[in-house]
């Protein structure tokens, strides 16, 4: 009776252990972290982060990804890592990420951890990448003090609903002055 009931309390304990947990041991060394990032969220976070890096970077080896200058290194962070997760967990808890070391240092281990597992990630969708690929172009040149409006410019509206005759008006503005000078100098 005794062997049945160790061995029935073995059997329980193992199938405990193999068990699919849906959080893995946090190690001690981020203990204490204020934001501790599941597991679940973690794997999502590095398939989305593949993909926007698919995207924006297609060819992006190693040694160019070194030799990135600081505007270019800040916005492959930003559109790799940090927004890919801000719209995993939301932006109040990337913050806190942000702010806390022991947090940033256990988010970056489960990133590392499950980037290798994920492998190569199933593209996203075209329209989502070029509107992607637009967003950084236009913050990368923010960065590089390249300002950029993004408001519509109403110059180039009226232009385009002018006379279309072309002869004396804004479109054709060199030939009309010619013609003013011209007639000025005759008279």
């Amino acid at each position: 009776m005794k062997r049945i009931f160790t061995l029935g309390i073995t059997l329980l304990l193992c199938a405990c252990s193999l068990s699919d947990s849906s959080q893995s041991a946090i190690p001690a060394e981020f203990a204490g972290a204020d934001y501790q990032l599941s597991d679940k969220n973690a794997k999502q976070w590095a398939i989305a982060s593949k993909q926007a890096e698919q995207c924006i970077y297609p060819n992006l080896t190693r040694i160019q990804q070194q030799h990135f200058a600081k505007e270019d290194s800040y916005i492959h962070s930003q559109y790799v890592f940090f927004y890919p997760l801000e719209n995993i967990i939301g932006e109040d808890y990337v913050k806190i990420i942000q702010n806390d070391e022991k947090s940033m240092n256990y988010a970056t281990y489960q990133f590392k951890k499950f980037r290798t597992i994920v492998g190569n990630a199933e593209p996203m969708d075209n329209q989502q990448c070029r509107i992607l690929r637009t967003q950084a172009r236009d913050d990368l040149d923010v960065v590089k003090g390249q300002y950029k409006n993004g408001m519509v410019d109403n110059s180039k509206i009226e232009e385009n609903t002018t006379n279309g005759d072309g002869v004396a008006t804004n479109q054709n503005k060199f030939f009309f002055d010619i013609i003013k000078w011209g007639s000025a100098l005759l008279l």
